[in-house]
């Protein structure tokens, strides 16, 4: 695989312009708020099996005056791991090769809101993908496998600020509860269309 320049510059694009909208109006700075997050991907398609790690950063425009508001989300995803398809050719009637994709997202959530940066949300997000699979394919191509674009969709729900802040409560009653900061705190189930199939899974993330 060849794209790892460009993910890099779409990277930096995207946290930068994160950052820039995260603190276009300090006046009002609860309006406009930062997602990011890292974790595993686990997909399964009819005769595919995807299996990675799924990153996401972006901005939310929070919407109302309510305590449980709407939210506007724009940003980025990328995506790298192991696909394996289904081979007649091999000897255990399955070949693995590595995938990379990545490009912008769309998200649509509802938040509640309790004075902090960090809300608890649930949301729905789409993607436009850019595939890179690997280049073996180019030599030795598999039926069925493919294919330089593809898409994305997920429902999802981030619990961070309520987790991170029964630990903080606990930790100064000397309670165990500390490890609630290594937890999981966002969680989706998720279809994806790359690479030449369709797969449906979930993924299990860390951030806010």
């Amino acid at each position: 695989m060849n794209a790892m320049p460009h993910i890099t510059a779409s990277a930096c694009t995207a946290i930068m312009a994160t950052t820039a909208v995260a603190v276009a109006d300090p006046g009002d700075a609860h309006r406009v708020t930062p997602h990011a997050t890292v974790g595993g991907e686990v997909l399964v398609g009819a005769e595919t099996l995807s299996a990675g790690a799924r990153s996401h950063v972006g901005a939310d425009l929070v919407l109302g005056d309510a305590g449980v508001r709407p939210s506007l989300g724009v940003g980025a995803t990328i995506g790298f791991g192991q696909l394996s398809a289904d081979d007649p050719r091999a000897l255990d009637g399955s070949v693995d090769f590595g995938y990379l994709d990545y490009g912008p997202e769309l998200a649509l959530g509802l938040r509640w809101v309790d004075g902090g940066l960090v809300d608890t949300r649930v949301f729905v997000s789409a993607a436009y993908l850019v595939t890179d699979l690997d280049d073996r394919l180019m030599l030795d191509p598999i039926d069925g496998v493919g294919g330089t674009r593809g898409l994305r969709a997920a429902i999802g729900a981030n619990w961070a600020d309520a987790m991170w802040r029964i630990a903080g409560q606990d930790r100064s009653k000397n309670s165990g509860d500390f490890v609630l900061y290594f937890m999981p705190t966002q969680a989706e189930l998720a279809w994806v269309r790359s690479g030449g199939s369709d797969r449906f899974g979930a993924t299990l993330a860390w951030g806010f």
